[in-house]
């Protein structure tokens, strides 16, 4: 599995994992729509988590690009 698949795992599970908190059911709810708008709340979940524990937001956002451009580059590169 490349990085970038278990990315998207992970993403998807966290999705799902706050969709629960409203009610919704894995089979209910479709990550990849998100109508309801969990992506935003989960990114707000980081950034007050971030907050709480005195972890420098901006520079973990940066770091994050950087590995996401690294990830993409090699998802295309793979077979």
């Amino acid at each position: 599995m490349s990085t970038r698949d278990t990315m998207l795992e992970i993403a998807r599970d966290a999705i799902l994992h706050r969709a629960s908190r409203d009610g919704y059911t894995p089979d209910e709810y479709d990550p990849a729509e998100d109508d309801e708008g969990y992506v935003v709340s989960l990114l707000t979940a980081l950034r007050h988590w971030s907050d709480a524990h005195g972890i420098d937001w901006r520079a973990d956002l940066e770091r994050a690009e950087a590995l996401f451009t690294e990830d993409l580059a090699e998802s295309k590169a793979a077979p």
